[in-house]
């Protein structure tokens, strides 16, 4: 995120403003078991994103994390999998209990395009949880 970051604001200043949507997680505030240097990553993430918002926030330019919960990905799939094998109960009706269902990609999708468009000009150093609630708890 921080190359990403660095590449693209020059030309967002120059074009006189824009928006960044960084990828986070629930693991920035849900710590799970094994997985503790995704869980750091992902908190790194928020900080990021709120220095981002601070610092350029008079250059027209805002930044915000988008942090899903369980989502049908390849990488999701692979972390349930990854979990079940170790042990913590992520199985359909754990998740159910603590989000409602597994979230699709288009959830988040939605979510992301609501942070990078105009309505949400007014929207700056968020994290938006993507989660049905599960970090509600």
């Amino acid at each position: 995120m921080f190359l990403m970051t660095r590449a693209v604001l020059p030309g967002m200043i120059s074009a006189g403003g824009g928006s960044i949507v960084c990828t986070s997680s629930i693991s920035a505030v849900a710590a799970t078991p094994m997985e503790v240097l995704y869980d750091t990553t992902k908190g790194a993430v928020h900080m990021f994103s709120r220095a981002i918002a601070v610092e350029f926030r008079d250059r027209n330019i805002r930044c915000n994390a988008v942090c899903p919960g369980f989502i049908r990905t390849p990488h999701g799939l692979r972390e349930v999998a990854e979990l079940t094998a170790h042990g913590v109960d992520v199985s359909e009706a754990a998740i159910a209990a603590q989000q409602g269902r597994i979230g699709e990609p288009e959830d988040v999708a939605r979510a992301a395009l609501y942070l990078a468009s105009d309505d949400s000009q007014f929207v700056n150093g968020v994290h938006l949880f993507v989660d049905n609630g599960f970090t509600a708890i």
